[in-house]
Order: structure tokens, then sequence, then C-alpha cells
């Protein structure tokens, strides 16, 4: 299924995750306009029942917009423009919302805590603004990189984070060969062990001016509630006006068995060897076989069958490292020419000639236009 047609699929299926059990979030920038959020909000009323702004629209004294069915949760701070929001549907008896004002308390972030008797301990949501802004030192730096990297959550935290990140990098857009603004990011999501929510290379921003689009409002979730969060769709029909997507996504809370997503595990399905894997079950059928012999209980079965499958997903299967310059197009053809490369000039520092050069160059373009090729099939 392409990027396009699974987008239009979680759009088909916003109907199917709109009942009362469930939690659904609308993100958006709203470019400060109150016309904007009033768009905005007017379109959450009946796909939504909390709301993530940034850029919001304040007037003097934090004064913002009212909504007859939602109730706005801003952090306390006097005299300053607070730049994110979050507004909660009024009579909700599925969850309860708590401003933690006690972890962050910022103009550009804001932490809620969301209790649900269908899920195990409470959710924390993150709302943040990435703008550039002076810190203690007098010196620019980013949200990120003053706020974010100092909150410190506890392993078994269940955690997402949804904001305008301004931040460029592969691991949600593969076209972004030079990463910006994503180091202390990434190490962040790492450490909490937080995966993507974004659908990979679905556009979230257009600059109609310069014609240009990206992918900047992203969101993130801890592995312990990543499997309760479904339909993470850009919404077309939401027209507010401005150059940012409207964003929904559902944290499925009905009584239904939620498995976990193997995708989740963010294996590096393109460096497994299957020929040794298949080998290595070959090996061990016989021992399965003689040991499901001797139970007669299907359920023991079926976890023996899983357990020798996890084994040799352990010798065989290694999970990608995502970090600060993870390309996930990179492959072993690419390696290979890159290494031919490098020795192709390692030998050309020796003789020097013409010729040598030559032949580094040409093979520098093959490789160059290997990468544009594997980029743009990606």
């Amino acid at each position: 299924m392409s990027i396009t047609s699974e987008n239009s699929q979680n759009i088909a299926n916003d109907k199917s995750f709109a009942n009362e059990l469930n939690i659904r979030i609308l993100q958006h920038n709203c470019a400060r306009s109150m016309q904007i959020m009033h768009a905005c909000m007017k379109f959450a009323k009946i796909r939504a029942n909390i709301v993530i702004l940034q850029e919001s629209w304040m007037k003097d004294e934090n004064i913002t917009i009212l909504h007859s069915s939602f109730i706005c949760i801003k952090s306390n701070i006097q005299k300053t423009w607070v730049k994110v929001l979050i507004f909660i549907m009024k009579n909700t008896r599925e969850f309860i919302c708590t401003s933690r004002s006690d972890i962050v308390n910022s103009k550009d972030m804001q932490v809620i805590m969301i209790v649900n008797d269908k899920i195990s301990d409470e959710i924390l949501l993150l709302n943040i603004y990435n703008e550039k802004a002076q810190n203690a030192e007098k010196k620019q730096s980013y949200m990120i990189e003053q706020k974010l990297v100092k909150i410190r959550l506890n392993n078994n935290q269940k955690v997402i984070i949804a904001e305008d990140f301004n931040a460029h990098h592969s691991w949600w857009n593969a076209k972004i060969a030079n990463f910006i603004r994503t180091k202390a990011l990434v190490n962040w999501v790492r450490m909490h062990d937080c995966n993507l929510i974004n659908t990979l290379n679905i556009n979230t921003y257009h600059s109609y001016f310069k014609r240009l689009s990206s992918v900047i409002d992203l969101a993130f979730a801890s592995r312990s509630v990543q499997n309760y969060i479904k339909n993470w769709h850009v919404n077309e029909d939401a027209n507010t006006e401005f150059n940012h997507e409207v964003i929904l996504f559902t944290i499925v809370t009905e009584k239904v068995k939620l498995i976990e997503n193997s995708l989740n595990a963010s294996y590096n399905l393109q460096k497994v060897d299957w020929k040794r894997f298949d080998m290595h079950l070959q090996k061990t059928k016989n021992e399965m076989i003689i040991k499901m012999r001797r139970t007669i209980n299907l359920k023991t079965k079926v976890i023996y069958l899983i357990e020798c499958i996890k084994s040799a997903v352990k010798l065989f299967v290694f999970k990608q490292q995502i970090c600060t310059k993870s390309k996930l197009w990179w492959n072993d053809e690419l390696i290979k020419m890159w290494k031919a490369l490098s020795s192709r000039k390692r030998s050309w520092k020796r003789c020097r000639t013409d010729d040598a050069w030559t032949k580094i160059m040409q093979m520098q373009n093959s490789y160059h236009n290997a990468i544009k090729l594997i980029k743009n099939q990606f």
C-alpha cells in the first residue's frame, strides 16, 4: 500500500475510531491567528476531545478564545505570550486531564496527565513549540535544548510528545540528507524509549509561497503506550487556511485485545541473513516437534513456537539504531560502493596520477547517483 493510499485509508477509518470510549487528539499550529483557532475548534468539536495547539492566539494578559464545548488548559505564566494551549472536551467521563506544571511551566511547553480506567497508569502528554530564544546564559537556543532535555521521566512512564519541532531528519522524512535541530530531540526520545507516531514521508507543512513541503509537526510515544495509538493521519477535510496540516490520532481505550505491532521493534530487515535464519529454524525443527508432541495444550504449543522464533530473531535480526545521523534508505550496495571509493582514494594518495583521479571522479559520480536513485525510491 502506498503512503498516499494509506493516509486515505486512515481518513476513511476516522469514524470507526470515533466512539465515546476512545481518546481522539487533534494537533495543529495556528500561526497566532484567532480565525485559524476558531476554524480548528469548530472542526475539532465533532472529531476530537483533546486539542493540542502551537502558536496559539493570545490577547493581553494571556486571554484566548472561548469555546462552548471545550475547557482551555494553559501554563501559569504572567506577562508573557503563552504559545502552547491544550483544550479538553467538557463533560468527558471516559478520562480525566490534569495540568502538570510541576514537571514544566513554560510559555513554549506544557504537560498534562491523562487518566483512564481502561489503561493502566497515567499518560503524560507533552505539547511543545520548538522556538529559538535566549537561555539562562543569554545565548540563543531552541526550546528542546533549553527545557526538554532537562525532563527525566521514569522508565515505565507512558508518554506522548506532540509538537511543531521544526526539525528535519530522515527518520520521518526520507528525503532529508542534512539533519537540522535533531540531536537533542533524537537523544531524548531514544532515552525514553519512544517511537515515531507519524506515517513516514507524510508532509505536515506546505509553504505555498516557496512551493516547498516538509515534515515538521511530529508526535512520538513511549513503547508502553504506542500499541494504544491508532489512526495517525493528516485530515485534508479540515480547512483552517494555513500552511500547517490538521493532524489527528486516537488513543484506543475500548475493551479490545491489543497485540504488539511487530513494526514497533524497529528491526533492520534489510540486514537480515534470511538463509541462516531459515537454516537455524530447520535445525531446531525436530526438537520443536518432539517438545510439541509432549503436550496436548494448544496454548502451550503456540507459546513454544513463539519462543523458538524469538530466539532465531535475536540471533540473526538486529534492531535499527536510530541516531541523529541515521539514514533509513542506506543499504549494502551503497556500503560496497563507499568502500570501493574510499579504497580508490587511498590508492590515489600513493600515486597521484591524472588517470587515477579520473577514475575516482567517475566512481564518486556513480556513488552519488546511486544515493539519489535509492532516496527517490524509498
